[in-house]
């Protein structure tokens, strides 16, 4: 194999994003509507002209299975794509991936934060030289950064310092970000490109990135003449939209059943709406199901999994989200603020139930939490793991 290898390795595991990121890896989040992470950085890695991307994952998650539907179904068929498990620090790991790669040079970056990159322009400038490990910082709106390192290498030298690396890798929290620095110090060229970056320190910033993907008309234009990026998201029919239904400024996937109102908001494929319920200032992700007379408004309702499960996430006549934008969380103020709720994967609320502004309940919460006459939960309260 030819050309060279995108090498994409993840942030170190933190709970800003709270339960979003709790039991996936970034790669998995889903944005835009109908796309995953990962979807960016396989775009990445084929508008450059990389001919192989490796991907290293930190957590346990469905990644490889979703990464296999990418390369039965890409706009580049003749592109290897690799997921390798990387729960810990290890240099035997790394090691074996890039020497089994048939390329010769490789870039590493940060690929689990969504991002919008060509680096075929600088792999270009670093293959007229050859000599030394190229440093690539990131013009974001004009201004080169290097919040987020980028280095390009050949095969030798990052063998080299892999190998050095068995002694200290232990001492380090974020393993690649010590290799990067190790090629640094071995003597390098530097170069920019320009990119959009979302780096998603807060819930608040996931909402954010996922508008900006979605109203953006220079990223959504883009992907759509591109024509790199596919949803692997299951999609297999169009969005049903029924008698009662009523949407306004807002991104409806395929695969969804709309009978009710939509506003200001991203429905993500697999959503059900049910008569007389109400989506406002919202994302909705994957399979959730919102039954007749609920209402949600300023929240994030995180995917459903199980797709035998029947019962609705939001049950009817259900309250989630207010349009309180002053309040935040109180037990995570700077992650989740400007009144906005989250709501985990594969919660279910029974009929009825109320959940207030700026509210967080975790993935797969406690359903005994709302028992007997307690139906509610109060402005910027939480449920958490016991």
């Amino acid at each position: 194999m030819s050309g060279f290898t995108l090498l994409s390795y993840p942030v170190q595991k933190d709970e800003s994003l709270l339960s979003l990121v709790a039991d996936r890896s970034r790669y998995m989040l889903p944005i835009g509507g109908r796309f995953r992470v990962f979807d960016f950085t396989l775009r990445n890695s084929v508008s450059s002209g990389a001919v192989e991307t490796i991907i290293f994952n930190n957590h346990d998650d469905d990644l490889e299975s979703y990464v296999a539907g990418s390369s039965e179904d890409s706009s580049a068929p003749h592109h290897a794509i690799r997921v390798v498990p990387f729960p810990r620090s290890d240099a035997e790991i790394i090691q074996q991936a890039v020497s089994e790669s048939g390329s010769s040079y490789f870039v590493l970056y940060n690929g689990d934060i969504p991002s919008i990159i060509n680096f075929s322009r600088v792999m270009e400038k670093f293959l007229k030289t050859k000599k030394k490990p190229m440093l690539v910082k990131l013009s974001i709106n004009g201004r080169a950064t290097m919040a987020h390192k980028v280095v390009i290498t050949d095969k030798k030298s990052l063998l080299a310092v892999i190998k050095k690396s068995v002694k200290s890798q232990d001492s380090t929290p974020n393993y690649f970000e010590m290799l990067i620095n190790m090629l640094i110090h071995t003597g390098i060229t530097t170069s920019s490109v320009d990119a959009m970056v979302w780096t998603m320190k807060s819930v608040n910033e996931y909402y954010m990135l996922n508008r900006e993907i979605i109203w953006n008309s220079g990223i959504s234009d883009l992907l759509e003449r591109e024509r790199i990026i596919k949803s692997r998201i299951r999609a297999d029919r169009f969005a049903l939209l029924d008698e009662y239904c009523f949407i306004r400024n807002s991104f409806v996937s395929d695969y969804c059943y709309i009978n009710g109102t939509v506003e200001n908001s991203i429905i993500f494929p697999g959503v059900q709406i049910g008569q007389g319920a109400i989506v406002k200032d919202s994302i909705i992700l994957p399979f959730v199901k919102i039954a007749q007379g609920a209402r949600v408004t300023n929240a994030i309702i995180d995917e459903s999994t199980d797709l035998t499960d029947e019962r609705p996430n939001v049950g009817i006549n259900c309250r989630v989200g207010y349009d309180e934008h002053l309040m935040e969380n109180r037990a995570y103020p700077g992650r989740l603020h400007s009144g906005l709720t989250l709501v985990g994967k594969n919660n279910h609320f029974r009929d009825g139930i109320f959940i207030g502004a700026a509210c967080y309940v975790v993935s797969q919460s406690r359903e005994s939490y709302f028992t007997g006459e307690r139906i509610r939960l109060y402005d910027g309260e939480s449920i958490l793991p016991l």
